[in-house]
This record gives C-alpha cells, sequence and structure tokens, in this order.
C-alpha cells in the first residue's frame, strides 16, 4: 500500500521556479537528472549552486541503472505518460522529485513535484508546486506581461500553405497549439529564463478558474488516441496505453520517409533535440515531434 503525506500546494510562477524552492527547502547539494530533459532545468539547478549528475533512461523511459537509497533524483514524466514510473520510482526511493510539467493531471509523487500551466493551458506563466516540507513563500506576486495577444499552449507550432494528402498520415493542420510569431515567442522566452521566483499572476490564476478541464481532459485523449492509430506502427517510441494518463502530446519519433517528408512541411515542437548519437537514448528519442492534442486553433502562414 501507497503511504500517502498531505502535499502543500504552492502556487509559482514558472516549473523552473519550483524546482529551485525544491532545492533550497531540502538543501539539496546534488541531485540526479535524466540527459533527456530540458535545458532549462539545468539552468536553474546550477543557478542553486547544487551539483548534476546524469543518468540515461532506457526504451522504456525508465532511469538505466540504480541509485543509492539517499540520493534526489529528478524523473521526468515524460509526454504525460509514463505515471506508472513515477510510482514505481516512489517505491524505490525515499527522496524522488518528479516533474510533471507534461503531465498536468498526474498524481504526485516522491517528496515534491510540479507542473507547468502554459504547457496544458492558454495562459502566459504558472506552475504548481506540491511539497511535503512546509516552505514559507514569502514572494511577490508575478506580474509580467508578455508581448502578445495569444499565448501559445506547449510551445507547439504548425504552419504550413496546404493539407498533406495521403489518407495514412493525417494533416496537423486541423490539430494544433496556439499560434503566435516565432520570433516573438523566442523573446518571450529569454524573457521568462530570466525570471526569479514568484507567486502565480493574479491574472492567471483568475483565467485557469475558467478552465473547462474535463473537456480538456476528453479532447486530449480523443486526439492521442486518433494519432496512435495512424502513427504507433510507424514510431521508435513505444506508446504505452493511457490507463487513465492525460498526455501533453503525442511523441512521434520515425524513420518513415512519407512521415518525416509530411513533417518537414510544418513546423512543430522538436523536444530537447542534442541527445548525442552515442548516448542510447538516441534511438528512441532523436528528434522527437511533440503532435499537439488542440483543436480548433488558427494556422499560422508562411
Amino acid at each position: 500500500m501507497r503511504h500517502i503525506i498531505a502535499n502543500m500546494q504552492y502556487k509559482l510562477n514558472l516549473g523552473r521556479n519550483c524546482l529551485k524552492v525544491i532545492i533550497r527547502t531540502y538543501g539539496i547539494k546534488e541531485i540526479f537528472i535524466p540527459y533527456y530533459s530540458c535545458k532549462t532545468i539545468w539552468q536553474a539547478i546550477r543557478e542553486e549552486n547544487c551539483k548534476i549528475n546524469f543518468y540515461h533512461i532506457d526504451k522504456n523511459f525508465m532511469p538505466a541503472g540504480e541509485f543509492r537509497p539517499d540520493d534526489f533524483i529528478l524523473y521526468i514524466n515524460y509526454f504525460g505518460l509514463f505515471t506508472d514510473n513515477c510510482e514505481i520510482l516512489e517505491k524505490r526511493y525515499k527522496n524522488l522529485i518528479t516533474d510533471n510539467t507534461h503531465a498536468f493531471y498526474s498524481p504526485h509523487f516522491g517528496i515534491a513535484s510540479f507542473n507547468s500551466l502554459r504547457k496544458f493551458f492558454p495562459v502566459q506563466n504558472g506552475a504548481y508546486l506540491y511539497i511535503k516540507k512546509y516552505q514559507s513563500m514569502n514572494f511577490e506576486h508575478d506580474n509580467l506581461k508578455l508581448n502578445t495577444n495569444e499565448i501559445p499552449r506547449g510551445k507547439i507550432f504548425c504552419h504550413s500553405e496546404q493539407s498533406v494528402e495521403s489518407k495514412d498520415f493525417a494533416p496537423l493542420n486541423d490539430v494544433c497549439g496556439g499560434i503566435i510569431d516565432y520570433e516573438q515567442f523566442r523573446h518571450n522566452e529569454l524573457i521568462l529564463n530570466n525570471e526569479h521566483i514568484k507567486l502565480i499572476s493574479p491574472d492567471v490564476e483568475n483565467k485557469m478558474n475558467t478552465i473547462n478541464f474535463e473537456q480538456d481532459k476528453k479532447q486530449r485523449i480523443e486526439i492521442f488516441n486518433h494519432y496512435a492509430k495512424k502513427f504507433n506502427k510507424y514510431n521508435l517510441i513505444k506508446i504505452p496505453r493511457l490507463n487513465g494518463n492525460i498526455p501533453y502530446c503525442y511523441p512521434l519519433c520515425t524513420n518513415k520517409k512519407e512521415i518525416l517528408q509530411m513533417l518537414s512541411n510544418q513546423t512543430v515542437l522538436r523536444l530537447w533535440e542534442d541527445i548525442p548519437e552515442s548516448f542510447p537514448e538516441h534511438e528512441f528519442v532523436y528528434n522527437v515531434a511533440a503532435l499537439p492534442l488542440i483543436k480548433g486553433t488558427k494556422i499560422l502562414r508562411q
């Protein structure tokens, strides 16, 4: 039986800043994180003068090696599909920290977990931190105003002059994340990279109160299953059954020429591309396309 200790919830401005608070709260001097991860996480850890030890993952997205009982371990719930892995790791390691930035709807595992609102919803920032150790949050509220009228959901873009005609490969044009000018997006990302730890913006919190979460979950499952039916047989990633998971995206890694040609005519988020060829992860996560799970948004034309 899982021994549950109540998590305290704090609402901060960014997922990376949630990790900073976790490091401070537990006095972490050294942490294990996967090579296959976002460099903003690396930056946040180093800014806290915490040593990083990297680990590999296997084809099941589990750590490829073992850790010591007292090690602090950051595990990413990749694509929102590997909650089962989180549960297994929590039983093995008492100092597990779960990165749920891809898994907003996931349960909370380990001594702390955090998510990212802007990866799932049309808000400019915001993240929920769940932690088992009390931490005083004497931070100011974030009132950052990004330079855009439309915030991208999960940093996903699609642009194309025409649909893909092959009946075997569903076009991305009708299923796409929020769209903004790419250069503007990059500018906003640079601003967020320099954001200090703050409490969530009141505007973002009010916006979250208007979200229909059940509708969002239903839509994500529907679109994911559509992609899974089309692409699973070509995907180098072994896609698990959802089993209650609500995914962030459909991750597609393939050598199929027709699909690669289709993707070359689209601009979609590529997840953490710089995995060296010598790494075992390269075989199944190189150049992963994160196919979005959001309907009804316009297409950015070239």
